[in-house]
């Protein structure tokens, strides 16, 4: 007897028949399919399916208006939709949240008016790539938050009608197949997501073809059908590895010759939906498992024949979320080549992760203003070349965009900052600044004057108590050896505090509520490898704490109290770590993605927060 699901069940009724259990479809993940054309017109609707349960699709909403040609993907929360063709080519960004079936929401605009264009991302961003007419423009937009896209790099070449579904793990993007110079290629792409730069060669497809699908787990990406300039469509599917670069390798077949579909993933299957199948329009959904290879089966039908859509799933593994956000967050911003903002569980050795972004490309001046809630970012070079008063902040427990918390009251550059748990201080700055502004961390606004350094100095550091701040060393004319502080609940100028073991610039600093560590910088003979040590509360010359594991003079520090963790800079991704209250050389944390320097950095659990 088949088992009705109406009415509470109880055990013994889920054992009777447990092969007709139903799925609970809120406890799913959500595909979304966006767009696109039918036999007769462009539509708006988009399209909902159960990636892990095979099936037609049904109605979710609808577009702003008819769109084709679009690039889709999003974290696990957010569905977004950029670009494509209504009359004309558009630059529209617009979302959708997957629990929720409803109309768009405006998010933003992409750089240009653009369509046929590719898409890739992990759950803080979202970047598309490419598009018509033949466009070699990368972008990206902070996924959490609303507002245009910015500029993130370059493919190799120009590039149009590429893959259609993202293709990505957490770290690494891909883009596949196109048209370049008119053309079909074969040619593979990758970028590195929380970082920003141009396209770098991955290998080929076992054939050359455009208007494909793309999908992935964590491991594998699928480069599904396409057209090959047979006027009929490819059956071929490929699959690479995403951590190592190479070809691709044949997975399987598709049930007829296709292209101009869309694809989406779960965390173990690859769907394709709609386009073009042996040579006619297509409304045919179908699916593989990832992890496996093989042909493509039937999975179910959209709701029309449709092609030129767009799709991305809320249950693809490389959009998933962290499980949650340490206790003890580290945070290193911004920089010389990028804007990302990437965290660390400073307590626990292993990798970084990305967090979000700054407003824009910042770098130049040096720690953080931060609560046990807010991270607050003072000033800087901006990504136009100039020195900026604004004044940045986000929410720990909130990963995506920094907002705007208000201004410095000049332009500044190579400061250096600090705090405790209520107020955040900003001090000297690029031609010998002494000023030293501070805000109240909790309440948005404008930076107020505090008091003067003893000396003017840029490329100086800090560290803090819970009721000193420090600043260390800097440049005028050459490296000094400065350490002056001032007590952080009042106003007023700064008292010589000692000296650093060296004369040294770009000596970053990390604490704990007693003991502050001095770390790298430069001095006349080069940049050094040196760490020193102060206790806070008692003015007096560095000691000798240790080495960093390598030279570095424009590296960032974080700390939990406990520990320090120092990021190297130039080309290297590594952490150093110190037991603050011990004395020794660095050990190995592990590695962030960045790359970048001259960033900035804090923590919810440095030694300024009791």
């Amino acid at each position: 007897m088949a088992p009705s699901f109406s009415g509470v069940w109880n055990i013994s009724t889920q054992y009777q028949y447990r092969t007709g259990w139903p799925t609970d479809f809120n406890l799913e993940p959500t595909g979304l399919i966006a767009g696109g054309q039918d036999d007769s017109a462009v539509v708006n609707t988009v399209q909902k399916i159960i990636p892990t349960v095979a099936g037609n699709s049904t109605d979710f909403g609808d577009l702003s208006a008819v769109r084709q040609a679009s690039a889709a993907g999003g974290s696990n929360t957010r569905f977004i939709v950029a670009g494509g063709y209504q009359a004309s080519k558009v630059n529209i960004i617009e979302y959708f949240t997957y629990t929720t079936a409803s109309n768009a929401t405006d998010f933003g605009d992409i750089g240009a008016t653009r369509d046929l264009l590719s898409s890739t991302c992990n759950n803080v961003r979202f970047i598309t790539m490419g598009g018509a007419n033949a466009t070699n423009v990368i972008e990206y937009v902070t996924i959490a938050s609303t507002g245009n896209a910015s500029d993130f790099g370059d493919l190799t070449a120009t590039l149009e009608e590429g893959h259609v579904g993202v293709i990505s793990n957490a770290v690494r993007g891909i883009l596949a197949g196109g048209k370049k110079g008119g053309s079909r290629a074969n040619v593979i792409e990758y970028i590195t997501i929380p970082s920003t730069g141009n396209g770098t060669d991955f290998g080929d497809m076992t054939s050359a073809r455009n208007l494909l699908a793309g999908a992935s787990s964590s491991t594998r990406g699928l480069q599904i059908a396409g057209d090959t300039g047979s006027g009929t469509g490819s059956n071929v599917i490929d699959y690479i590895t995403l951590a190592s670069a190479g070809n691709a390798t044949d997975f399987g077949d598709t049930s007829g010759n296709r292209n101009s579909g869309a694809g989406l993933s779960s965390s173990t299957k690859a769907i394709v939906a709609g386009g073009v199948n042996n040579g006619s329009q297509t409304n045919i959904i179908e699916s593989v498992t990832i992890a496996s290879t093989g042909n493509a089966s039937d999975f179910g039908d959209l709701l029309t024949v449709n092609k030129f859509l767009s799709a991305a799933c809320s249950g693809q593994e490389s959009v998933q979320s962290s499980v949650s956000l340490p206790a003890a967050l580290g945070l290193f911003a911004g920089g010389l080549t990028d804007s990302s903002i990437e965290y660390v569980n400073i307590a626990t050795d292993g990798e970084g992760a990305m967090f979000g972004d700054l407003q824009e490309k910042t770098s130049e001046s040096y720690g953080s203003g931060c609560s046990t809630t807010r991270a607050c970012f003072f000033g800087g070079q901006g990504h136009v070349n100039s020195t900026i008063t604004t004044v940045q902040f986000i929410t720990f427990s909130t990963k995506g965009k920094a907002t705007t918390f208000g201004n410095l009251s000049v332009n500044k550059k190579e400061t250096a900052a600090t705090s405790n748990v209520t107020r955040g201080l900003n001090a000297g700055g690029y031609n010998n600044q002494n000023g030293i502004e501070y805000i109240t961390i909790a309440s948005e606004g404008n930076a107020t004057d505090f008091g003067d350094l003893t000396l003017g100095r840029e490329k100086l550091g800090a560290l803090s108590s819970t009721t000193r701040s420090v600043f260390t060393g800097g440049f005028r004319s050459a490296p000094e050896n400065y350490l002056d502080y001032v007590t952080i609940a009042s106003t007023g100028n700064a008292t010589d505090f000692g000296d650093q073991t060296s004369s040294r610039r770009n000596a970053q600093g990390a604490s704990s509520n007693t003991r502050g560590l001095l770390m790298g910088g430069d001095s006349s003979g080069g940049e050094v490898n040196t760490v020193g040590y102060i206790t806070i509360a008692s003015a007096g010359n560095a000691t000798d704490f240790g080495d960093l594991s390598a030279v570095a003079k424009e590296g960032s520090a974080v700390s939990n109290k406990t520990l320090a963790l120092y990021h190297l800079d130039a080309d290297k991704t590594r952490l150093d770590k110190f037991t603050i209250a011990s004395t020794g050389n660095a050990t190995d944390w592990g590695d962030i993605s960045k790359i970048s320097f001259r960033e900035f950095s804090g923590s919810n659990s440095h030694g300024g927060i009791a």
